[in-house]
């Protein structure tokens, strides 16, 4: 399949594409992983996350349906606002990860590459007689995610008024037959925003970030990142075996102030208990050894060598640590700067708990 014209704009300014028969291929990286790194820590570094699934929830109950089934606030918000949340089962397991924004006549909600048929799957067995419906839009559009500490002047360098909006918030930009929303998420710590527009559009919007000063960054880089700020990818850090508050997003997803909904039992007797016995953490590694998924984590120097979790993610660093990985680790072994092995097969190497995710 010849690559789309993004791709191609991409391949011109450097971009390394791994696997071109993906469905939406993604670079890896643009030829100067450090630099890439370096400029979200120091500027502005800028993402395709156009594999990301969008959905649009419409009907007059769409707010009170998708409020009954997830863990955050849906019915509050206003137009503009949205929130983090859970879709959780009847037992409080997570189904999806989800960001949700009301549009104010309907609602998008963006989640995880891939994620949209199983949680409309879900939610269609629960729709009897509610006016709401889903509606896929990821194949129309597309997202960039902007981050760094000078994302927000570049944005407004670009004509994009971004400098009011809050974490969770959103500016939607009518320009002629421009169709963009720019969502203020800030999932690696720092000032981030998801420019979710046509996917026509979005070389001209990747351009015009690049001239203004962004560094462009590919998937290796962005994944690193994410594991940094333990920020997880359903499917790959988190799935349907896992309680909502194993997440280690609690503050930001959960709760704990809204009417009945599915799974809210069980999440409000463990919050009543005060914990879970284990959470998702990122793990720094003292060498440049990128764990396989799967790879065992043990505390060190204990007398009988217990294991702790396995990881479910990794990616080459370029920062304090020359490797990171996440896993959900057990209570009393989750502690920041706690040290731990990571063993996989005839492979063993140090590692740290890094600082958790308040």
């Amino acid at each position: 399949m010849p690559l789309r014209q993004f791709q191609t704009l991409q391949q011109s300014q450097g971009a390394v594409f791994k696997d071109l028969e993906q469905v939406y291929p993604l670079a890896s990286d643009f030829g100067t992983p450090e630099k890439e790194y370096q400029s979200a820590q120091e500027n502005a570094v800028l993402f395709d996350l156009s594999h990301r699934d969008q959905l649009e929830l419409k009907g007059k109950d769409r707010e009170k349906f998708l409020h009954n089934f997830c863990t955050n606030d849906i019915k509050s918000l206003q137009p503009d606002h949205g929130c983090e949340a859970f879709i959780t089962n009847v037992q409080s397991r997570i189904l999806g990860h989800i960001f949700a924004f009301n549009h104010e006549e309907s609602i998008w909600i963006d989640t995880a590459p891939g994620e949209s048929t199983a949680i409309i799957k879900h939610l269609d067995r629960y729709l009897i007689l509610e006016d709401a419906n889903f509606e896929m839009r990821t194949p129309e559009f597309g997202n960039l995610y902007l981050t760094g500490p000078d994302s927000i002047d570049m944005l407004c360098r670009t004509g994009i008024p971004v400098e009011s909006l809050a974490v969770n918030q959103q500016l939607r930009v009518s320009n002629g037959d421009k169709k963009l929303t720019v969502r203020r998420v800030d999932w690696l710590q720092q000032p981030g925003f998801l420019c979710c527009l046509q996917y026509v559009k979005i070389s001209d919007l990747w351009t015009n970030l690049l001239e203004v000063g962004a560094t462009s960054g590919g998937q290796d880089v962005f994944q690193a990142l994410c594991i940094e700020s333990v920020f997880p990818t359903y499917g790959i850090d988190l799935s349907e075996e896992n309680l909502a508050q194993e997440a280690n997003r609690t503050d930001r997803a959960i709760s704990f102030k809204k009417g009945c909904y599915l799974g809210q039992e069980p999440i409000a007797r463990i919050d009543s208990l005060g914990h879970v016995n284990r959470e998702l953490r990122a793990i720094g590694l003292d060498q440049a050894w990128v764990p396989p998924a799967g790879t065992k984590v043990v505390v060190k120097d204990a007398e009988e060598r217990q294991e702790v979790g396995t990881i479910a993610s990794s990616a080459k660093s370029y920062g304090k640590y020359p490797a990171v990985a996440m896993a959900l680790l057990r209570r009393g072994s989750n502690d920041p700067g706690t040290e731990v092995q990571l063993v996989s097969e005839d492979q063993e190497f140090l590692g740290t708990v890094l600082t958790s995710l308040n």
